[in-house]
């Protein structure tokens, strides 16, 4: 009796399960007969409450399938091309669709066990990857203490910070001149890549190449845990420190929301203190020692912009500590020739975007910023786009100063406050 009883069991669930598997190879077909009617009643009945529509974000069903089936194409004919069940149970298909145009298309169909759609892959949406909103989400969530101390190395004359990405431990390098957080493909798991996302982003020297969206990443640094960070990955030549430790990429401003942040090259710290909307201190305090100047700090995008004064003449400079030399427009090197003492060989500057043949370059001589007069500087003239960005979007300047303006006090950032002070 009770082998006969197993016996039944196993066929009824191989008779349950041809007809469940013919059902959902019969809503295939039906599917196409509501998108061809325009019937959206019908496909919201074969819909699971959490389906997605292709690629695009979760949204209202009642909203979107009107929207969508009423620019949708009339299918003439239509064949299955692939059939699989995943290892949960869920039926994918795929149809070779010719619609009314004569035009092939290739739609796809996710269905769960009870045979309900769970993606309607009949529209793929080109979407665009937005780094500064995906950092800025996850900024926003993280703990921020009062103070944070950070000691860096000094490599070529450029900041690297230690940090660890996805629990491998290395090294940023800190770059103020970058908006967000760049990763290094070689660093990034090939399963976090959405090659559905795009992503554009422009440097000095152009358009980035070779760059993809990462989703879900973990970055720790300087006490602060950022989860799930969506950011862009892009090929960089191989870059490690000394002892070979690795380079993850680049760290950019948006890191530094809510804080003002503090360069102290003698010490190689990074001093960041936490303030409120107007810039002011929102708690504790570092000592810095005496205040030797301020003066008024402006900002476009993610740069700082002072002016820089020659002869009474105010040159507005974007802050960049990510450049290891002071940067200047070759357009202006007839104007500045009585303050620059050119070297006899040229050198290569490389961006984002590439790297330049032959720039002169020379110590900038009789600076200052307000009142405080600098030390002569190394700087480079170029024909890079420094200003980066079309119309408004341009940065107003003239130049950047990097390493050698940052080196020569304790300088300290207010972003808030829109102020530059040295110590």
């Amino acid at each position: 009796m009770t082998k006969h009883f197993i016996v039944f069991c196993f066929l009824h669930l191989y008779f349950c399960a041809i007809a469940h598997s013919q059902a959902r190879e019969e809503k295939y077909s039906v599917i196409v007969e509501y998108l061809n009617a325009k019937n959206t009643d019908g496909l919201l009945s074969i819909m699971s409450d959490s389906c997605r529509i292709g690629n695009l974000p979760p949204m209202d069903h009642n909203i979107a399938i009107p929207e969508i089936i009423s620019k949708f194409k009339k299918i003439s004919t239509f064949k299955k091309i692939k059939d699989s069940l995943s290892v949960d149970g869920d039926q994918f298909v795929q149809l070779e669709v010719k619609y009314e145009d004569n035009k092939l298309g290739y739609p796809t169909f996710l269905f769960n066990q009870d045979g309900y759609l769970i993606n309607l892959g009949i529209i793929k949406a080109s979407l665009k990857g937005n780094p500064e909103h995906a950092l800025a989400q996850v900024v926003q969530l993280t703990a921020k203490p009062d103070t944070v101390r950070i000691h860096f190395q000094l490599h070529n004359g450029l900041i690297y910070i230690p940090a660890q990405l996805n629990g491998r431990a290395g090294y940023f390098m800190f770059d103020s001149g970058a908006p967000v957080v760049i990763l290094r493909k070689k660093y990034v798991a090939p399963s976090s890549i959405n090659n559905a996302v795009s992503v554009d982003f422009t440097g000095m020297g152009g358009l980035m190449e070779d760059i993809t969206w990462s989703t879900g990443n973990n970055l720790k640094w300087g006490g602060f845990q950022l989860d799930d960070l969506d950011a862009p990955a892009a090929f960089m030549n191989d870059m490690e420190l000394d002892d070979r430790t690795p380079i993850f990429g680049l760290m950019g401003y948006g890191v530094l929301a809510d804080y003002q942040l503090t360069f102290d090259y003698a010490k190689r710290e990074l001093l960041l203190e936490r303030v409120d909307a107007s810039g002011n201190l929102a708690g504790a305090g570092f000592e810095k020692g005496k205040l030797v100047s301020t003066c008024a700090m402006r900002m476009k995008r993610h740069i700082p912009i002072i002016d820089m004064i020659l002869d009474d003449t105010p040159y507005p400079m974007g802050i960049d500590c990510g450049a290891n030399a002071n940067l200047l427009k070759a357009s202006l090197a007839a104007e500045l020739e009585p303050f620059i003492d050119y070297e006899d060989e040229n050198v290569n500057i490389t961006g984002v975007g590439g790297a330049t043949q032959n720039n002169s370059s020379g110590f900038l001589k009789q600076a200052r910023i307000g009142t405080l007069r600098l030390q002569d500087m190394f700087t480079v003239m170029t024909d890079q786009n420094i200003g980066g960005g079309e119309k408004h979007d341009a940065l107003p300047i003239v130049g950047l100063l990097g390493t050698p303006f940052l080196n020569q006090q304790k300088t300290t950032l207010n972003f808030n406050k829109g102020e530059i002070s040295f110590y």
